[in-house]
């Protein structure tokens, strides 16, 4: 087997040449269409029924980040090593987000006026 038969297969090379340039223009303009009415035509083919799982809160990740921290403390291995780190910047990160993301309360905010 030779690399033009890989490239274009005999099947495939035949039905392109049966293909009229008016059949390929329709075609072109059939998607064109297609994509512009892709809202009127309600979309993707999405199913709305599935419901769509919540992203995890960031304790959750740190969660998981601590979980894998434990599992690789005892391997030894470059990768290993640069994965830490990773995570390591990664946990900051997040630890960073949450401390610019507080806001800031005074001592009678928690006191109900009467």
């Amino acid at each position: 087997m030779d690399v033009e038969s890989l490239l274009n297969p005999a099947g495939e090379s035949h039905a392109l040449m049966e293909a009229s340039d008016k059949e390929i223009y329709q075609c072109v303009i059939d998607s064109i269409v297609a994509h512009e009415n892709i809202e009127i035509n309600g979309g993707d083919d999405v199913d709305e029924d599935i419901p769509i799982e919540p992203h995890p809160t960031r304790r959750d990740v740190l969660k998981a980040v601590s979980t894998i921290n434990r599992y690789i403390d005892d391997r030894n291995d470059p990768i290993t090593r640069k994965f830490e780190a990773i995570l390591g910047s990664f946990k900051r990160q997040l630890r960073l987000e949450a401390t610019t993301s507080l806001k800031e309360t005074v001592i009678t905010d928690f006191f109900q006026k009467s």
